[in-house]
């Protein structure tokens, strides 16, 4: 399967109107849609993936927030929260699947070290993109970012687009996208030794 699979967002993020939600002046389903693309991409990776089994646990990640009661206070805790109850939704998912003897795709710290310090000396190793393992560990990486970071990684480095297109598009300066992808590069670098530590 090519790295480019986990690029296409789910379609239908806007289904979390249906998961009875009364209350129009409600945040979540904005937030939800806001991040709905970078939160399948997780999800897909973290399923083997799978794509109906993706789709459905996005839908359920959707119907548990909004039959929460305990959402957060803040805007910007909305995307975690969202990732928790994800996250939750693929743990059993995989312990439903352990018991039908299905086998669950582990991260792989060798991997994520030599990513590491590849994007030490260079912006990403596309070289060694060709790799399965080092594309998957590169995408499990990029998909623990937040969504308007992965957004932008995908953007620049798995759409080809340019920094002034990127610029364009976010209504920013070129400079200003320069500086964004140099701290996300950093961010993704902690993500790959946090898994080499593991």
């Amino acid at each position: 399967m090519s790295v480019m699979t986990a690029t296409i967002p789910f379609e239908s993020a806007g289904s979390i109107e249906n998961a009875s939600i009364t209350d129009t002046e409600e945040r979540l389903p904005e937030a939800f849609r806001s991040i709905a693309d970078g939160l399948y991409r997780w999800i897909l990776l973290r399923v083997g993936r799978h794509r109906h089994v993706a789709e459905d646990l996005l839908q359920q990640t959707c119907y548990e927030a909004a039959r929460s009661r305990r959402r957060p206070v803040d805007d910007d805790k909305y995307e975690a929260w969202l990732r928790g109850i994800a996250k939750n939704l693929v743990r059993r998912h995989w312990r439903q699947s352990k018991r039908r003897g299905t086998q669950v795709s582990i991260e792989n710290p060798d991997v994520a070290r030599q990513l590491a310090d590849d994007l030490e000396s260079r912006s990403l190793p596309s070289d060694t993109m060709i790799r399965d393992e080092v594309s998957e560990q590169l995408l499990l990486a990029v998909t623990s970012l937040p969504a308007d970071e992965q957004r932008l990684i995908f953007a620049f480095y798995f759409e080809g687009r340019s920094q002034a297109q990127i610029a364009e598009e976010l209504h920013v300066s070129a400079k200003s996208v320069e500086t964004k992808l140099y701290r996300v590069r950093n961010r993704l670098r902690e993500v790959l030794r946090d898994i080499e530590r593991t």
